[in-house]
């Protein structure tokens, strides 16, 4: 019980009015006394009551017109009824008009405290129920305004497809009013370049999970635009699907900016190449002194600065292919090789490289291994990405070998990283031509060893070194091995080197693209 409770005593008898106070008061409740119904309605607009006992007998008003009053005033105002004992059907009568209870005189102290007790508990109970009610409301205000209000947009539907929710943006783009929505079957209202069942709000509903980044084109009043959305399930009381919602963004400025990042990656190809091939061909001109004289030293620096000019071509090269892979325009030509002769040619190019650094390079590749499907120039690319990576990260007197067998599955199983590859698409059977690059080198941290694979990384520990990189040679290796329905990883220990090894599949050919 709050002790600010206050109760308005309503009656025109002074004793009994008297006695009610006492009784009330020794409760610890605070009284006041209206003589007859007009004073009561008084006191009623002058101040704020928990409660009023009301006298159903009274002169000037008596306590039904009070009630009446009251009632339509100050609803939330419990009142209880006194009256005459015989007069019961009265009071009853009161409750219907909006009584709380009522109380027969003579009434018994006890039974009067727990008549107010109980009706002021009631009152609580449902003052508390009317805030809370209050605050879901604001709160659902609030929610449907910033729903309404978001620049993406929204729809949600039931379990058969209809439309129980449509912001502005969905108006805007659809060019149909939200109230002419709701209720609508999602497939009257939206049109797009993928079928209904694909959108994310149906694939939802139908798998109950989130589906996520579905890009597709809307075929809006403003015209195509196109969207990515993603949609998750809602569920009902019961725990069951009730539906989904899906929101759907326009990326139409990412497109653009695709386009600009296109535009950008041809420049490097035609504008950055050209002049890189014009500055060896003139450097390549002095080195061979058809200008003049060149002695040994000059000679040296001039190699160092063509090496350094096809190290660029090659980081060029790389972006390209990794933005052509990307984007599904990278063209493969795959034939049968041979991965002896496929491999001595590839290591070939780096003997010099590797000589000049005081490294050992080996290649164990046994005769007669089976044929691989591979786009010949990609796969040196590729063997050349690896054996670079391994001579830049090995000290002086290291070795790099290049070594390739054909393995199983089972060999392989539990070596190649979750990380990398989901489960579903490890190999479950079936022979691989395994092609290991291993160095004697710094070694690769553990936390790096999938990331390295990513596009403009490489690992903290080889950012240390003397020598740099641009973190695309390692991504052109996993876009290749994925054209190639293969595999790529690596194995590692701090300062005694690294095996990078690829999985080519000898029984499933890669599917030719153009």
């Amino acid at each position: 019980m709050s002790m600010s409770e206050k109760i308005l005593i309503v009656d025109d008898e002074s004793d009994i009015a008297l006695i009610l106070r006492l009784h009330l008061e020794d409760a610890g409740y605070v009284t006041n006394r209206a003589r007859d119904g007009m004073e009561a309605l008084d006191l009623l607009a002058a101040d704020s009551y928990s409660l009023m006992l009301l006298d159903i007998r009274m002169p000037r008003m008596d306590g039904i017109e009070v009630l009446k009053h009251a009632c339509q005033r100050y609803p939330s105002l419990p009142i209880i009824m006194m009256t005459a004992h015989g007069s019961e059907s009265i009071a009853v009568e009161a409750m219907k008009q909006g009584a709380a209870d009522y109380i027969t005189k003579p009434f018994n102290t006890e039974e009067l405290l727990k008549s107010v007790q109980q009706v002021l508990k009631l009152a609580r109970a449902q003052q508390d129920n009317l805030l809370l009610q209050q605050q879901v409301e604001e709160e659902r205000q609030k929610t449907e305004a910033i729903l309404l209000g978001m620049a993406d947009l929204l729809v949600a539907v039931e379990r058969e497809g209809r439309v129980t929710a449509f912001n502005r943006r969905a108006e805007e783009l659809l060019g149909v009013p939200r109230e002419e929505a709701l209720g609508k079957p999602l497939k009257d209202l939206i049109r797009t370049d993928i079928p209904l069942e694909q959108l994310p709000c149906q694939v939802a509903l139908r798998t109950g999970a989130p589906c996520l980044d579905v890009s597709f084109v809307l075929h809006s009043v403003k015209g195509d635009i196109p969207m990515l959305s993603s949609a998750t399930v809602l569920f009902g009381n019961n725990g069951c699907i009730a539906g989904s919602v899906a929101i759907a963004r326009d990326i139409s400025a990412l497109k653009a900016l695709e386009q600009e990042k296109e535009d950008f990656v041809s420049m490097l190809s035609h504008d950055l190449k050209s002049p890189i091939t014009a500055v060896v061909g003139s450097i390549d001109l002095v080195r061979e002194g058809r200008l003049g004289p060149v002695n040994a030293e000059q000679k040296e620096f001039l190699e160092s600065a063509i090496e350094s000019c096809e190290e660029m071509v090659e980081m060029i090269d790389n972006l390209l292919d990794v933005h052509k892979f990307e984007g599904g325009k990278m063209a493969l030509t795959f034939r049968p090789e041979d991965p002896q002769a496929i491999v001595a040619k590839g290591v070939s190019r780096f003997r010099s490289q590797a000589r000049k650094a005081r490294l050992s390079l080996m290649t164990l590749v046994p005769p007669g291994l089976p044929t691989v499907l591979v786009d010949r120039s990609k796969f040196l690319r590729l063997l050349g990405n690896m054996i670079s990576n391994a001579l830049k990260f090995t000290p002086e007197d290291g070795r790099v070998e290049v070594t390739a067998e054909v393995v199983d599955s089972a060999h392989i199983r539990g070596r190649i990283p979750a990380a990398l590859y989901e489960p579903a698409s490890l190999p479950a059977e079936g022979s691989y031509l395994m092609m290991t690059v291993r160095d004697s080198g710094v070694g690769i941290p553990e936390g790096s060893r999938t990331i390295i694979f990513d596009r403009f990384v490489q690992a903290q520990h080889r950012r240390r070194t003397r020598t740099g990189g641009s973190g695309l040679g390692l991504a052109f290796c996993r876009k290749m091995m994925d054209a190639h329905h293969g595999f790529i990883w690596v194995e590692s220990e701090l300062n005694k080197g690294s095996s990078f090894i690829t999985l080519f599949p000898l029984s499933i050919p890669p599917a030719e693209k153009g």
